[in-house]
């Protein structure tokens, strides 16, 4: 009777571990786990540096443009993320950004130029060309759909990609810390599929999984050789 109880005791406590192990976080983006609409396809992820964000895009060589789906997690629902590039390569200053937030209670994107630290004002129009704005919220995540057209020297954009508050439905300055300074990198504009892109072949999902339900059917076995010795 004993060894029963202890039998359920254990596969309780095992699946319980499962479970948490396989249930994404939504305060962490990966790219292997996350889901977009179905008719937003992309060739292309990236887990970004900084603020559990991911970059989906694919490169278009014809017409030297670049769609994007981006993705970050707003520490509040009203407040803003915004994604965009910087043409010289350097971080904030200088940088064409989008800026997804809400007004009238309507979620939308827009553009703002973003010439110094001191302020940010939107404009009509950025240095790059932009089409197909739009945003998104799904479970506390907003995601912002583009696609921008590269200048035609691209080997030095980088991307820029940010949190912060709305305050009278206008966009403050976001948080100054160790996080929000490295939100920094290259822009990829490769043609290849990266690995664990959530549009891939899945391969690295399934691998993914296969590794955790190692792990998972490693430790039932060694706790119920445990408690058989008991």
């Amino acid at each position: 009777m004993a060894s029963s109880s202890s039998l359920i005791l254990a596969l309780t406590i095992s699946t319980c571990i499962f479970i948490s192990l396989i249930t994404p976080s939504h305060s962490a983006l990966k790219c292997a786990t996350q889901k977009l609409p179905s008719n937003r396809t992309y060739t292309n992820c990236t887990d970004l540096t900084a603020l559990s964000a991911t970059l989906h895009f694919t490169y278009n060589t014809t017409n030297r443009s670049i769609a994007v789906a981006f993705s970050a997690t707003p520490k509040t629902k009203d407040d803003w993320v915004s994604w965009g590039i910087n043409p010289t390569g350097g971080k904030m200053v200088g940088a064409q950004a989008l800026i997804a937030y809400k007004t009238n209670s309507k979620l939308g994107v827009h553009t703002y130029n973003l010439t110094s630290y001191g302020g940010i004002n939107e404009v009509k129009s950025l240095s790059v060309e932009t089409w197909g704005l739009a945003a998104e919220e799904s479970n506390g995540v907003i995601t912002i759909f583009a696609s921008v057209k590269l200048p035609e020297k691209a080997d030095n954009v980088s991307q820029v990609w940010q949190v912060g508050p709305v305050v009278k439905e206008k966009p403050m300055k976001h948080e100054i810390n160790p996080e929000t300074l490295s939100a920094v990198m290259p822009l990829p504009v490769v043609e290849s599929t990266t690995a664990g892109g959530a549009n891939s072949t899945g391969n690295e999902k399934s691998g993914g999984v296969g590794l955790v339900m190692g792990f998972y059917f490693g430790f039932v076995l060694l706790f119920l050789s445990l408690i058989t010795t008991m």
